[in-house]
């Protein structure tokens, strides 16, 4: 019966497949299709592994001792809304209205600062998709650089405060709490969080992967290595650049950053990239000037940016052999 449904639902899509080899064979289309296909083959499971662990955080996080720990005055509430911002599910387009909410109540502005400056950077999804997709080392250097330009932005906003007023011109509302509607058990609740958590995610995940299938497709090995391997002084300033068109979203990124590890960047200009896109992305700074104000979008953009080349300049930490995860197997860079 499990064969018979997964011929049922496959045969169309190889059906479609063989048609497309037939009338595309040997176009850039049909090589950027294949691409496309292969990376989905690969990753896919990790978008599911992803919205899961999005899901359980949205569902069981204890949000009134959170709000209450925000509320104090006190350092150790930037480093705990810093941590907050690593584990939470909420995407920027979340994030920042909550934040703008959360200080119309009275939780001062630094923690909020430190976490919407770190949100972007790091979740739960996130952590899986780069140690699955890329190495758990990128992943923990992701989270460590997220965390460290999080404190750094709320302290900075902490000492300012003393002669800056961070307003905020609109009144958002914050995030619903979890639904505990009638006749619905909790296995229904999260299946429903989670149905549409992978929906959103695989949206710009998708997005991400023909991004990157276009990169493998156009551009040569050669290019990548003289731009951004570990050869090239550039290399981390010009990634910070790539990532303003080719950032999509913190999920999206992934993919693309991987076919160009597989073709010789070096991973500080990865981790550069990884840190500017989110602070470079139109949308969020649209939203971040409408709710903050123009002098937290500048706070925020300038900080994203010199973060971004400081850790991709130190990155990898200690170390001088420079390695890429192509297909499965690691290749010194360092030498050619």
């Amino acid at each position: 019966m499990i064969q018979t449904l997964y011929h049922d639902l496959t045969h169309p899509l190889w059906q479609a497949a063989s048609i497309a080899e037939y009338y595309l064979r040997n176009t850039y289309t049909l090589r950027v299709l294949a691409n496309f296909w292969d990376l989905a083959a690969q990753l896919w499971y990790f978008v599911v592994l992803g919205a899961l662990f999005s899901t359980l955080a949205w569902r069981y996080l204890p949000k009134t001792r959170i709000r209450r720990t925000l509320q104090q005055r006190a350092n150790g509430s930037i480093v705990a809304s810093t941590l907050l911002a690593l584990i939470s599910p909420l995407c920027t387009f979340a994030a920042i209205p909550v934040a703008g909410r959360l200080i119309n109540m009275g939780v001062p502005a630094a923690p909020l600062v430190a976490f919407v400056v770190a949100s972007p950077l790091m979740n739960p999804s996130l952590f899986v998709y780069t140690a699955g997709t890329i190495s758990m080392e990128m992943a923990i250097a992701r989270l460590v650089t997220a965390a460290s330009v999080g404190l750094l932005a709320g302290f900075a906003a902490q000492s300012a405060m003393r002669r800056l007023t961070f307003a905020v011109r609109t009144a958002v509302p914050a995030e619903h709490a979890p639904a505990t509607a009638d006749g619905q058990s909790e296995v229904e609740i999260l299946a429903q969080r989670f149905r549409g958590d992978l929906l959103f995610i695989a949206k710009f995940f998708g997005l991400g992967i023909f991004i990157a299938a276009l990169v493998k497709t156009f551009l040569s090995q050669e290019l990548v290595l003289a731009l951004v391997g570990p050869g090239s002084v550039w290399a981390v300033p010009v990634a910070v650049a790539l990532g303003v068109p080719l950032y999509a979203c913190g999920g999206g990124s992934i993919p693309i950053v991987e076919s160009m590890m597989q073709m010789g960047m070096s991973p500080g200009a990865a981790l550069g990239f990884f840190i500017a896109g989110p602070a470079t992305k139109f949308s969020t700074l649209t939203m971040l000037g409408a709710v903050w104000g123009r002098r937290i979008l500048l706070f925020y953009l300038g900080l994203m940016l010199v973060g971004a080349l400081f850790w991709g300049f130190l990155y990898p930490f200690g170390g001088e052999n420079i390695q890429a995860k192509t297909g499965g197997v690691y290749e010194e860079l360092m030498g050619r």
